[in-house]
């Protein structure tokens, strides 16, 4: 069935070394979005926990009955949602990294799509701000979507929104809202933030859903945070304060349909193939 109006919640908190206590904080915010209404509710990248790359391994989940992945699939189903779970570390076919992975569950609890961060944050800005995330992270290989009353909607994870061919590789597919969990740096937040996540929903006339970590998780590692909601026109339909929360927006579908029509950038595009792939990372 084909809504014209959907309403998303984005999650916003700061996770840390203690996964019960991010569940709890996970579980206790995802009830209130439910509460205000949300049919769909994204969490930030990291939500289960948040510590140097290095220790992710340890606290890897599966998809069969893991802490993090059973809240998700649970609340999904308890409160008749979609969730959109951030991402959390699954095992990697080499058995030595892990995968950063968004899960998708359905209002039945079953998973509707998953997607591994393809762009890895390898950066090298300063002492403070020196990120290797392919040592411990393995990158996915494609894009991956998911179909909800009648509209598609494309995943990404933090760093990826650097890259506007992937979104665009998704929106010649009929993506119009894009999720972007993420848990951005201070440094690079303060000036990158809103204006990479405005610029992928002007370029694609699409909604994004930017749910963030806040805060600092230890003391090496400060997240920006100020989740957001961007229309397709680029205008900020919610924002989140610096603090734990809940940011909701309505999602209409027939002004966006109205806006791709009046200014059809995408059937203008001339260098993409949308059922090109994404290029792979070695």
């Amino acid at each position: 069935m084909v809504m014209d109006t959907l309403r998303v919640a984005a999650v916003q908190l700061c996770s840390r070394q203690d996964r019960n206590r991010n569940l709890v904080l996970a579980g206790e915010l995802l009830r209130e979005a439910a509460d205000r209404g949300a049919e769909l509710v994204a969490l930030p990248e990291n939500f289960t926990y948040l510590d140097r790359e290095g220790k992710k391994v340890g606290m890897v989940e599966n998809l069969d009955g893991s802490p993090g992945v059973a809240l998700l699939r649970e609340f999904a189903r308890d409160a008749n949602v979609v969730v959109v779970g951030g991402s959390v570390p699954l095992m990697a076919p080499d058995g030595k990294r892990v995968t950063n992975t968004c899960l998708v569950f359905g209002p039945d609890g079953s998973l509707k799509s998953r997607y591994d961060k393809v762009h890895l944050f390898d950066i090298a800005l300063d002492d403070a701000h020196n990120f290797q995330e392919s040592r411990y992270i393995a990158p996915g290989q494609d894009f991956a979507m998911f179909d909800y009353r009648g509209h598609s909607m494309g995943l990404s994870i933090c760093y990826d929104v650097r890259f506007p061919e992937l979104y665009r590789k998704m929106a010649l597919r009929g993506a119009e809202v894009f999720f972007v969990p993420a848990a951005f740096t201070m440094r690079t937040g303060r000036d990158h933030w809103a204006a990479l996540l405005r610029a992928r929903a002007i370029e694609n006339l699409a909604y994004v859903v930017a749910p963030a970590q806040w805060g600092r998780h230890n003391v090496d590692r400060e997240s920006y945070g100020r989740s957001l909601i961007f229309d397709p026109w680029g205008q900020t339909l919610a924002e989140a304060p610096d603090l734990n929360g809940v940011i909701v927006a309505d999602l209409n579908f027939s002004y966006l349909q109205d806006l791709r029509q009046q200014l059809p950038c995408l059937k203008h595009t001339r260098f993409m193939n949308p059922e090109d792939k994404t290029t792979p990372m070695n």
